[in-house]
């Protein structure tokens, strides 16, 4: 899945903006969500909330990393959910 993202202040957003997205995407079907970027401390405060984290050694991750990098097919998802620990 082909996709772009847009990391901008809203207020500086113009038309140049669709014009970007038309010239990408040409006359494909295409899905605009527009929401507020979250905020590094809303982040930080969500994770401390968690009741789980991820431990994932560094082979696994490198392993996961390579298998991306060479277009395999990977349920990332998957992959990630297998070190998933209570904290």
């Amino acid at each position: 899945m082909d996709s772009l993202v847009f990391h901008i202040d809203a207020d500086k957003a113009g038309p140049n903006l669709l014009e970007s997205i038309k010239a990408y995407y040409g006359n494909r079907r295409v899905q605009v969500i527009v929401k507020p970027e979250e905020t590094t401390e809303e982040l930080i405060a969500r994770n401390e909330a968690a009741t789980y984290e991820y431990a994932l050694p560094y082979e696994d991750l490198a392993r996961l990393a390579n298998a991306l990098d060479n277009d395999e097919s990977v349920d990332v998802l998957a992959e990630v959910t297998k070190f998933k620990v209570t904290k």
